[in-house]
């Protein structure tokens, strides 16, 4: 990145403050900048700090006290430091280009215009792959799944058969879509498996982290809503339903046929029982665990995952315990020797 100040003012649609020759080479934290860095800053706590640091310009509301540094002036300094981002790495990426000797492609699959297959990228019969899409080295494209344009999917991610992703989504590497659903039942002191014969659809604009897996549906399908971000290392189970828009973060587990509505966040380690409904617009905090269905709106933690300011009370009441028993206990020794004193008060009246 080599910019001036005016030029990125011009890419996030901000208002130089200062000068607006000045250089950009980088971007970085506050404490971290190095001379050419931009920084951002979204609350007055950090803007105090800009004082200390080396950094050549920021992103923020309103300019610094006292000019300390030049400034670009946007009314969302986290989406004008994201625009920037952005930027960077649209220049930094090696995106593979044409269709790599070693690919293999199925002579009943179809290719849309401005594909690009990396090394050793393997591509099913009767799959379709639209126009733009990117699949880097290691990818393996089953039988029958559609990509849709502008889909960009990284090294060694595999789509099972039958596997439906969406226009513009991004899947990171190592990555299983499609795998079978957890499905067994116990036959004579043995587990027999269930097959699973249903697929993944996963909707536009989805992005999905490393190391996640995806199962296919028993039957039917597992489906993600459009425009859900889902972390690295989580499973989701078979016949499950993600909506529109929601946040999962990693090791989230989602057991196999809860339904998830729209705008729903679930923090780290947060888990869901199967068969169970959470509500539009649900928050679980980390590590709750949902052994019943909730209704829209919800806010939760703990395990299981409860109203999350009853949570927070109690947690506070957890630390108080060991003072609460020692306290008990000094009462319930004076209750004994007013009880002992009592006794032989009334021993010694009779």
């Amino acid at each position: 990145m080599n910019s001036t100040l005016a030029e990125i003012a011009k890419l996030v649609h901000g208002i130089v403050h200062g000068d607006p020759g000045v250089r950009i080479t980088g971007v970085n934290g506050i404490m971290e900048a190095r001379p050419g860095d931009l920084v951002m800053v979204r609350d007055r706590k950090y803007a105090a700090r800009l004082g200390e640091s080396r950094a050549a310009a920021v992103l923020a509301t309103e300019p610094p006290a006292g000019d300390a540094i030049p400034a670009i002036l946007v009314p969302d300094p986290d989406h004008a430091f994201a625009l920037v981002l952005q930027h960077i790495e649209e220049a930094q990426r090696c995106h593979p280009t044409g269709i790599h000797e070693t690919a293999v492609v199925s002579e009943s699959a179809r290719l849309g215009d401005r594909v690009a297959l990396g090394a050793h990228v393997c591509v099913g019969a009767e799959s379709e792959i639209g126009d733009g899409v990117v699949l880097y080295p290691g990818v393996v494209v089953g039988a029958r799944v559609r990509i849709g344009a502008d889909t960009i999917i990284y090294p060694n991610v595999t789509l099972r058969e039958d596997t439906e992703i969406g226009r513009r989504c991004l899947i990171h590497a190592n990555t299983a879509i499609g795998s079978d659903g957890f499905g067994f039942v116990p036959r004579e002191g043995r587990w027999a498996k269930i097959p699973q014969v249903g697929r993944v659809v996963i909707e536009d604009d989805v992005e999905i982290g490393s190391n996640t897996a995806v199962d296919r549906a028993k039957c039917g399908e597992t489906r993600i809503g459009r425009g859900t971000k889902i972390d690295n290392c989580v499973q989701i189970g078979h016949n499950a339903r993600i909506g529109e828009h929601c946040v999962l973060a990693g090791m989230v587990g989602i057991a196999g046929s809860a339904i998830i509505g729209n705008h729903v966040r679930l923090a780290a380690g947060a888990g869901v029982a199967g068969h169970l409904t959470i509500g539009d617009g649900t928050t679980i905090g980390a590590r709750g665990g949902v052994v019943r269905s909730v209704p829209p709106g919800s806010v939760l933690s703990g395990f299981p995952a409860i109203d999350h300011e009853t949570e927070r009370r109690a947690m506070v009441a957890r630390e108080r315990l060991p003072a609460m028993l020692r306290r008990v206990r000094q009462l319930e020794r004076r209750l004994e020797a007013l009880e002992k004193g009592t006794h032989e008060q009334t021993e010694n009246n009779s």
